[in-house]
């Protein structure tokens, strides 16, 4: 009975030892999981207890289910990547706008700031500054006019028009209430659109005075280049005061008249005083000179020479600049863009020569034709206080 039990016991033994030998399953292909399951055999005291893995099924993982949960995460991890990046991107993008924005902003508030330091230093300059615009006939008289004698006068003038220049420099004064003189040549007048030029200017305060019809340089413009005579300065004279006279109203409406004349090169002889003193013309030289019409000098000489003249420049001074037909007249132009605020704001005022006249109670009969030679002015006006006070010859 013994030996049956040994026996029998052995056969269990050897059964179930076998079986509790750890197998290795198969190893499945690409994409499957590899299973282990592991069971054990203890013998304790005669009884055999098998313990195995309660959780096998939690372990094993069906093979399409596995494919489609790494299909979710991939694409899952996909999604989330590209959503990054697109944030990414887009805040790049909003960064970069942003930038470009701020930039533009700065440099449009930086023109603006230059734009409105530059018309706040006189009350009536206009919101449209555009230098294109057609200047408005305007006959509203700036305050500083009822008190002239508080402020330096200065006669501006501008030689070889009419041009498209004209408008733009009647504009540039009007911002700082001033007004000027342009002694216009013959034939420098090619249309109706000259006249109106004209037109505009006289209407905004401005004088238009004789610079030749041919623009006859009187020392050398004759027969064979020498002196002109006095029949040819008269024609020269006098057709185109004619010309103006015909097509030009007062701002009135009243007929215009010419009362100014400047020499050709500044180069009058004795038969062009004349002539000026026969039809009553002022004679007007310079006190100052823009050299805007010598090659030799430069952009900083132009500039230094205005530059100087604030503080420095007498009431009544006359200066000479040119319209154009010379190398540099953008030159002046645009010196006097930066520099006529600082001159308004030394005290000077800009005035036609008649205006400058009537305000220091001077008239064309006290200086027409030939002046008394007095300190250098060759007979001509260059400051028109100081010409009153030379006398005729």
């Amino acid at each position: 009975m013994v030996k049956k039990g040994i026996a029998f016991l052995l056969v269990l033994t050897f059964v179930f030892g076998f079986s509790g030998c750890t197998t290795p399953q198969s190893t499945q292909s690409s994409g499957e999981v590899e299973i282990i399951v592991e069971e054990e055999t203890i013998v304790q005291g005669g009884n055999d207890v098998t313990s195995s893995n309660d959780n096998v099924n939690s372990i094993i993982s069906d093979p399409q289910t596995n494919e489609q949960t790494n299909q979710q995460s991939n694409q899952q991890t996909n999604e989330q990547t590209n959503q990054q990046n697109d944030q990414q991107t887009n805040q790049q993008s909003s960064q970069q706008s942003s930038q470009q924005s701020n930039q533009q902003s700065n440099i449009e508030s930086s023109q603006q700031s230059d734009q409105q330091s530059n018309q706040q230093t006189v009350s009536s300059v206009p919101e449209d500054s555009s230098q294109d615009s057609q200047p408005e006939d305007t006959n509203q008289e700036p305050e500083w006019k009822s008190h002239p004698q508080d402020f330096k006068l200065l006669a501006f003038t501008f030689d070889d028009g009419p041009s498209n220049n004209m408008s733009r420099l009647v504009q540039l004064f009007s911002w700082y209430e001033g007004t000027g003189t342009f002694f216009v040549r013959g034939n420098s007048i090619i249309d109706d659109g000259s006249y109106i030029a004209m037109q505009s200017a006289i209407d905004n305060g401005w004088d238009i005075g004789n610079h030749g019809d041919n623009h006859l340089v009187a020392k050398i413009g004759g027969v064979n280049g020498g002196e002109a005579t006095y029949d040819e300065i008269k024609a020269d004279i006098t057709n185109l005061t004619t010309k103006l006279e015909t097509n030009l109203k007062t701002r009135d409406g009243a007929p215009y008249k010419v009362n100014l004349y400047r020499p050709p090169n500044i180069k009058p002889t004795e038969n062009s005083f004349k002539v000026c003193s026969e039809q009553n013309l002022a004679v007007i030289w310079l006190k100052h000179d823009a050299l805007d019409w010598d090659k030799t000098k430069t952009y900083n000489d132009r500039y230094n020479l205005f530059k100087k003249g604030i503080n420095t420049w007498q009431d009544g001074d006359v200066i000479l600049c040119h319209e154009t037909g010379v190398i540099a007249c953008d030159d002046t132009y645009k010196i006097l863009e930066q520099l006529l605020p600082d001159f308004y704001r030394a005290g000077y005022r800009f005035c036609s020569i008649s205006e400058l006249m009537q305000m220091r109670d001077i008239s064309v009969d006290e200086i027409s034709g030939e002046l008394n030679d007095v300190d250098g002015n060759s007979g001509m006006v260059t400051n028109i206080i100081d010409a009153a006070k030379a006398g005729k010859k």
